[in-house]
């Protein structure tokens, strides 16, 4: 009977031993199972600690700010006044809660084609602080007023001056005889005794001037008045230099008491200074120099003196209507109100041209940020041109966000504090299964290790009463 007992008890045992392993076995792949799922979490927070968010600079990333709707949509510092149109695959323009009743007010629909000037004044009003329907209006009409006199004065095309090019020694030939000497002809010209050299000198260049001022325009004329004097104060003190009267660079001689003129020299210098002092001189594709000249007693030139004085006389009135314009015009709306209205002309009529759509969600810088860094959406600008008639127009330039200068990628902050809380609470759940685990399987090992004595004993009992039992009928 007692065997029989220790057999059943063994039993017992036995069964709860391999209940306990495989409930080892059991916890153990789960515990495998929460390294795993640790993984992930630890995974999931380094892919939001390396996430990008684009952000708008002004600085070249110094400094940045969300690259948000308003902060392109919107007139402001941040984007200099200038709209940064958000666009889609086809070119619409992004609408959001605020501007959307003035989209539909220029395109119900949403279509292109739009009027924005039929309701321009309506939607600068209410847009742009302090300022009325009537104050739009009275400014558009001091505008166009302003146009129009610039535009008279644009078309009002100046005569074009008669102008001949020389060579320099044809240019020369201008100065004709002065003090009995052929200028162009060169050689050298007597100065007189060191009593007379300097006045003589002036008196040469003076007259030089005056004849090649009757071939020259009024800036000319200066340019080579200037250049004749800078010469005159060079030499007249290098009259009374003996290092440079024997200098055969030097304009100036000296022959016992009387100083002549290198005319040469001196010629090829004072055309070099009036070409410095601005003079009308250009190099021609040979390499030779070419002055300007006019031949003021020819019937062309005379003709155009004429039509030049009509011309000048239509200018200045016109210039008088057009300062009239201006000041006018000036006097309408403030610098910051025409900041603020050329922004939205801007952004209304890209509305008008390439239609629009809305979407509130672009209110979400999140969800705005993704949009353009997946290139589903792009920023447009817009540049002023003018067409062969004259006529203004705008040209568009669609880019994706990353290729402006003012967008830069930098780490999400937000996304890294977000995923930081999440991965600490994730851990922690994790970390507290995995203690009830290693606590469960600890308890199972030492109630597996209790079993195992338990049954040795038995086995050990078992074995002794089956030798004794043996030993008895042997």
């Amino acid at each position: 009977m007692g065997m029989a007992a220790s057999q059943v008890r063994l039993l017992q045992l036995t069964g709860r031993k391999n209940d306990i392993g495989r409930q080892l076995q059991h916890l153990s792949l789960e515990k495998t199972s929460l390294t795993r799922e640790m993984k992930n979490v630890t995974k999931d927070y380094q892919e939001a600690l390396n996430s990008k968010v684009l952000k708008w600079t002004n600085n070249s990333g110094v400094s940045y700010v969300d690259l948000s709707y308003s902060n392109l949509m919107t007139p402001s510092s941040v984007n200099n006044n200038t709209p940064y149109i958000i666009t889609n695959g086809n070119g619409a323009v992004l609408i959001d809660n605020k501007y959307k009743k003035y989209a539909e007010m220029i395109s119900s629909s949403g279509a292109s084609g739009g009027n924005y000037e039929a309701v321009r004044s309506q939607i600068l009003a209410s847009l742009c602080t302090g300022l009325s329907e009537e104050d739009i209006n009275n400014a558009a009409s001091s505008n166009a007023a302003l146009n129009a006199a610039a535009d008279k004065v644009n078309q009002l095309i100046e005569p074009e001056e008669p102008v001949k090019t020389a060579t320099a020694s044809e240019f020369i030939e201008k100065a004709g005889t002065i003090s009995g000497v052929e200028v162009a002809d060169g050689g050298t010209l007597s100065l007189g005794t060191s009593a007379n050299a300097k006045n003589n000198l002036k008196t040469f260049l003076d007259t030089l001037a005056n004849n090649m001022g009757k071939y020259l325009g009024d800036e000319d004329k200066e340019a080579f008045e200037a250049a004749c004097n800078a010469f005159y104060d060079e030499q007249s003190v290098n009259l009374s230099s003996e290092d440079v009267l024997s200098n055969e660079a030097s304009p100036l001689r000296k022959d016992g008491n009387n100083y002549t003129l290198d005319l040469d020299i001196a010629m090829e210098n004072i055309l070099g200074r009036y070409a410095a002092e601005g003079g009308d001189v250009e190099e021609n594709s040979y390499g030779t120099m070419e002055y300007a000249w006019r031949d003021k007693d020819s019937t062309d030139y005379k003709d155009w003196e004429t039509k030049h004085s009509d011309w000048q006389t239509q200018y200045d009135a016109a210039m008088e209507e057009y300062n009239k314009a201006l000041d006018a015009n000036n006097q309408a709306l403030t610098s910051s109100n025409e900041t603020e209205i050329a922004f939205y002309d801007k952004l209304f009529t890209a509305i008008a041209e390439k239609g629009w759509e809305y979407n509130s969600k672009v209110e979400d810088t999140d969800y705005l940020n993704q949009m353009l860094q997946n290139n589903q959406y792009y920023i447009t600008t817009m540049s002023s041109a003018t067409d062969e008639n004259g006529k203004n127009y705008y040209e568009y330039d669609s880019n994706i966000a990353t290729n402006f200068d003012n967008i830069v990628p930098v780490n999400d902050s937000d996304a890294a504090n977000e995923a930081l809380a999440d991965y600490e609470y994730e851990k922690s759940i994790i970390n507290e299964k995995e203690t009830r685990v290693d606590t469960r399987m600890k308890d199972l090992q030492t109630e597996q290790a209790a079993i195992d004595e338990m049954i040795k004993g038995i086995e050990s009992v078992r074995n002794d009463n089956t030798e004794r039992t043996f030993s008895i009928f042997s």
